[in-house]
């Protein structure tokens, strides 16, 4: 069973339910989940809502569950009334999207005066340089870590607290400095954490309070040890077998991002140039030839390891295109009795591996797949999404290796 609902973000509370027309749900790896619903506004249970009010973009948060489990919620963005045809939609995100609109500042920022944001050059009197009293250093913790002070210190501003729920500390050697003049908002830090060779995967995964009344967010953050957030059990679905639960599968490749060697530019925090190289031969020795990725986006990074970390990035994961096999199965399978069998939604997530089997093909028989060689492919699920009725479920999975 499917429910929507809002309430407000702010606190997480004042929760009322939406009974919407339709209601279509996303959830995919590294981004902020993305809800839309229509409303029937001849509907007198919904003109008692009084959405108006009650679903204010940027106050109030739109969340879906399948079966009691959260899969998805956070803030109202866009907001659409036709009258013609008496019709709303919202369109919401994720609670990461939230940090999209909120920067990496102390609080201080908030009180020192506009002219004091930069101060003379200790070794160039003729210069000027940011105000060290506005940059945030964050150290001697895990990346997971640094996300979570760079939350918690967003929460210290007036009006900057929503109902989040963090980990244990981890302690590391890592270290994270970020200029008040940059402006960094936080989310592009986490996306930046999340990036570099080795980052911790972040997660803002919702879910109903204790006393089931409101909605508190989880900052589930990968560690040094296992920077993925995933499950220890690997699933598997059998693709060729008669009445396989996979239907529709379409596979889908894009070679834009192969490269085998990959540029960084920064050095904007220091006033100097920063260029970092990283290389790797597999495409070449399997007789690909040159290609070369170039990225200028993490231009205020003023350390070397860490952007030699960026370039690495890319170029390990430029060995191979992007590739993306979907597929629908049934969300809650059952047998000729009506029992459940096979898997059901909410054993399997975001972030989770699994087998697809396929068999080797026949042309006698018409069994197997003409197209992927038979074997068992070992896949990271990288989305999820559904509707209001609930029957369906579309996968998006990517292979972990791709041979040549």
């Amino acid at each position: 069973m499917t429910e929507y609902s809002i309430g407000n973000f702010a606190s997480g509370r004042r929760i009322q339910t939406l009974p919407v027309m339709t209601g279509p749900w996303s959830d995919r790896i590294h981004v902020a989940e993305t809800i839309t619903v229509s409303l029937d506004l001849n509907d007198p249970d919904v003109q008692a809502l009084d959405l108006r009010n009650s679903a204010t973009p940027g106050q109030a948060f739109l969340a879906v569950e399948e079966n009691g489990t959260m899969v998805a919620a956070g803030p109202i963005w866009t907001r659409k009334y036709n009258r013609g045809n008496r019709t709303l939609e919202l369109g919401a995100a994720g609670a990461g999207s939230y940090f999209d609109h909120r920067l990496i500042l102390p609080l201080l920022a908030l009180t020192i005066g506009t002219d004091q944001w930069t101060v003379p050059d200790p070794t160039d009197p003729t210069k000027t340089m940011p105000n060290p009293l506005l940059s945030t250093t964050i150290s001697g913790v895990s990346l997971g870590t640094i996300v979570k002070r760079a939350l918690q210190q967003a929460s210290l501003f007036p009006g900057g607290t929503v109902p989040l729920v963090f980990q244990d500390d981890e302690i590391s050697d890592s270290t994270r400095t970020y200029l008040g003049a940059d402006f960094k908002p936080v989310w592009e830090a986490i996306n930046d954490i999340m990036n570099v060779q080795n980052g911790p995967e972040v997660k803002f995964q919702p879910r109903r309070t204790a006393d089931g009344r409101g909605v508190e967010w989880l900052v589930r953050t990968g560690t040094v040890a296992q920077p993925l957030i995933t499950s220890p059990s690997v699933i598997a679905w059998d693709v060729t077998v008669p009445e396989s639960p996979v239907l529709d599968l379409d596979i889908s490749e894009d070679a834009s991002k192969l490269g085998s060697l990959a540029w960084q530019v920064g050095g904007r925090q220091a006033d100097d140039v920063l260029v970092s190289r990283a290389y790797d031969p597999t495409l070449v020795t399997a007789n690909f030839p040159l290609l070369e990725l170039v990225d200028s986006s993490h231009s205020t990074v003023s350390v070397q390891s860490t952007l030699d970390s960026y370039a690495l990035a890319d170029v390990l994961a430029g060995r191979t295109t992007s590739e993306i096999w979907s597929f629908s199965v049934k969300a809650y399978p059952t047998d000729s009795e009506g029992n459940p069998s096979g898997l059901q939604f909410g054993s399997y997530a975001v972030g989770d591996f699994c087998d697809l089997v396929v068999a080797t093909w026949n042309p006698d028989t018409g069994f197997g797949d003409p197209y992927i060689t038979g074997g068992t492919y070992r896949m990271r699920i990288i989305g999820l999404s559904g509707d209001e009725h609930g029957v369906d479920v579309k996968i998006d999975c990517a292979p972990l290796v791709k041979g040549f």
